[in-house]
C-alpha cells in the first residue's frame, strides 16, 4: 500500500559541485525517514549532475530531475510540482543541515498544530568555517498566531527566506505562491505570502539551517549588479501587503527590514546610472513617517532622514554616505 511521504525537501541546483556533497550529505543523514528528496538540476554546466546521479543511484528516496537553466524559482516550482509530501521544505545546494533538523521541525509542528515550523538561520563562512546567527529573540517565543505573526520581522530570514522553513501542504494549496524570477530576493515575495496566509507558526530553536556565505558565484559575491532584482522583489512584496489589507500591520518590521536591505546595499555597493533612476521612479514608497520607525536604533533613523533628504533633492545617497564616512573618519583622526 502506497504511503505519502511526510516531508518532500526540495534541492534546485546550479554549478555548485563544490559544495553538492556536503548539502546532500546532511539530507542522507537526516534521522527522520519518512521523506523524499528531490533534486532538481537547473541546467548546470559543471560536475553537479554527476553528483546528483551518484546519489539518486545510492538512495532510493532520492529523485532526480532536470531541465534548462530558467533560475531558481523555476527549479524550486518543477521540484512543488513533483513532491507528494505532507509538508515541503526548501533547501539551497550549497547549504546544509544536521542530522535532526527535519525531525525537529516535523514533531514540533504535529505537536503544536501549526501549518508552518521555522528554525533558525545560522550564517556559515566557507574560509573560517566560523557559523554566525541571526537575532534569535523569536525563537524564545511560543506559536505565532494572528499580530504576533508580525514578530517574524525580527529576524531577516524567517521573514524573507523560504529556507529554514518546513510549510504544511494545506498552506501551500491556499496560497497563490508568486514565484517571480528577479536576479535577488525572489524569495521576499513568497515567504510574505506564506507568513499572511499561515494560521500559526511555530518558531523551533533547536532547528538550525547553516546558510552558506561568500562563495564564489553567489548572489552574495556578485551582489553589485543585483540592486534592481533587490528592489524590485521587495517593492513585490510591499504591494502584495497593500492589496491583502495587510500593509498597515506589518509595515512596521518590513519597512524596517526593506530599508535596511536597500541602505546596507548602497552604502557598499553605490549604484548605476540605471539604478539611481529606478530609486527616483519608485521615491513616493521610500518616503516613509518617521514614525514607522520610532523604536529603532538612532543611528538607522539617521540614515533614513539622509535618504529622504536625497530622494527630495535628487543627490545620490551612496555618495553622500561616502562623505559622511570621510568626514568622520577626519574628525576623529589622532583622537
Amino acid at each position: 500500500m502506497y504511503s505519502r511521504p511526510k516531508i518532500s525537501i526540495i534541492i534546485p541546483v546550479y554549478n555548485v559541485e563544490k559544495y553538492l556533497e556536503t548539502c546532500l550529505n546532511s539530507v542522507a543523514a537526516q534521522t527522520f525517514k519518512e521523506a523524499e528528496v528531490i533534486m532538481v538540476d537547473d541546467g548546470s554546466t559543471d560536475q553537479s549532475p554527476r553528483i546528483l546521479e551518484k546519489f539518486k543511484q545510492r538512495y532510493s528516496h532520492f529523485i532526480y530531475l532536470q531541465l534548462p537553466h530558467q533560475g531558481i524559482s523555476a527549479a524550486r516550482q518543477k521540484g512543488l510540482a513533483h513532491a507528494e509530501g505532507e509538508n515541503v521544505l526548501f533547501l539551497d545546494a550549497d547549504d546544509f543541515i544536521p542530522s535532526s533538523y527535519c525531525e525537529r521541525l516535523y514533531n514540533t509542528m504535529q505537536a503544536r498544530g501549526a501549518d508552518m515550523a521555522v528554525g533558525p538561520v545560522v550564517r556559515y563562512y566557507t574560509d573560517s568555517r566560523q557559523a554566525v546567527p541571526e537575532d534569535m529573540a523569536l525563537f524564545y517565543r511560543g506559536p505565532l498566531t494572528g499580530e504576533d505573526k508580525t514578530q517574524m520581522f525580527s529576524n531577516f530570514p524567517a521573514a524573507m527566506g523560504l529556507c529554514g522553513k518546513l510549510i504544511s501542504r494545506r498552506l501551500l494549496e491556499k496560497t497563490a505562491l508568486a514565484w517571480e524570477e528577479f536576479t535577488a530576493a525572489e524569495d521576499v515575495l513568497p515567504s510574505i505570502q506564506l507568513t499572511v496566509a499561515a494560521q500559526k507558526i511555530v518558531p523551533v530553536k533547536e532547528a538550525v539551517y547553516f546558510y552558506r556565505q561568500a562563495r564564489e558565484g553567489s548572489q552574495t559575491t556578485s551582489a553589485p549588479h543585483r540592486f534592481t532584482g533587490l528592489f524590485n522583489g521587495l517593492l513585490a512584496a510591499r504591494q502584495f501587503l497593500m492589496q491583502q489589507g495587510q500593509y498597515a500591520l506589518y509595515a512596521p518590521g518590513f519597512e524596517y527590514v526593506r530599508l535596511v536591505c536597500l541602505l546596507s546595499f548602497m552604502e557598499t555597493y553605490g549604484l548605476t546610472q540605471e539604478e539611481e533612476k529606478l530609486l527616483a521612479q519608485n521615491r513616493q514608497s521610500l518616503m516613509l513617517p518617521g514614525r514607522l520607525f520610532k523604536k529603532r536604533p538612532l543611528r538607522f533613523r539617521a540614515r533614513v532622514k539622509m535618504l529622504k533628504w536625497c530622494l527630495r533633492t535628487g543627490a545620490s545617497y551612496a555618495w553622500c554616505m561616502r562623505q559622511v564616512r570621510k568626514s568622520r573618519r577626519w574628525l576623529f583622526k589622532g583622537k
